[in-house]
């Protein structure tokens, strides 16, 4: 694992335990051993007041390469949040349902 990587993600888990917006969420996951993973974090959005997606908790994972900063950690949710924008065709939906 990258030094820099590392060192990074300590000095921004640690600004992020200091201040953070409510309700969001985001924790270095645990290794076998016990030690944290601070390439491998657990997260939580919370869905906004006034929009379909008030009251909900939108999970992801966010997982960082050794060359990061210089690139984006990737982001994979949990679950896909339900979206407005999104059409399921009719015919999906039936599949769906007699499954």
């Amino acid at each position: 694992m990258s030094g820099i990587a590392l060192s990074r993600l300590a000095q921004e888990r640690k600004a992020w335990r200091k201040d953070h917006p409510f309700g969001f969420v985001a924790v270095p996951t645990k290794n076998p051993d016990g030690t944290m993973n601070l390439m491998n974090w657990e997260c939580a959005i919370p869905g906004k007041k006034g929009t379909p997606w008030e009251g909900g908790l939108f999970k992801l994972r966010m997982l960082f390469k050794d060359d990061y900063p210089s690139s984006p950690p990737k982001c994979k949710y949990s679950e896909i949040p339900w979206s407005p924008s999104l059409r399921v065709p009719r015919h999906t939906r039936c599949q769906l349902a007699s499954c």
